[in-house]
């Protein structure tokens, strides 16, 4: 018997991502792909901040590809709590975007190299 998830993948023509086999964003390389995140101010729901800091810039400096939310946290030994995200296309009018957003609103914005957090 086929499932529903099998169906919907023949319906999409791929394969969907299983929740209990996700990979960590940045483990896996992914060109024209980066991955930064930001630290959760501690009162707003995620949605709300990712929209205030990928939304700031009007206009965007991003002239094509997109940002979304990665579904990863990463808590540091402080407690200090951090969100990843990713952007794809003009990585440079992204960057800049999301660092103009960061400025304004002032999280930590933090960056995955190799085994190493930076902040």
């Amino acid at each position: 018997m086929t499932s529903q998830l099998e169906c919907i993948e023949k319906i999409l023509e791929g394969r969907l991502e299983r929740k209990d086999a996700r990979m960590i964003p940045w483990s896996v390389a992914v060109d024209g792909t980066e991955f930064p995140c930001f630290a959760d101010d501690g009162k707003n729901k995620f949605r709300k901040q990712f929209r205030k800091i990928t939304e700031l810039t009007n206009p965007p400096n991003a002239k094509c590809g997109g940002v979304n939310e990665r579904g990863c946290k990463i808590t540091l030994p402080s407690g200090q709590l951090f969100h990843a995200i990713s952007y794809h296309g003009d990585l440079d009018g992204w960057r800049t975007d999301i660092e103009v957003g960061a400025q304004a609103l002032h999280p930590l914005l933090g960056w995955i190299k190799g085994d190493n957090f930076s902040v």
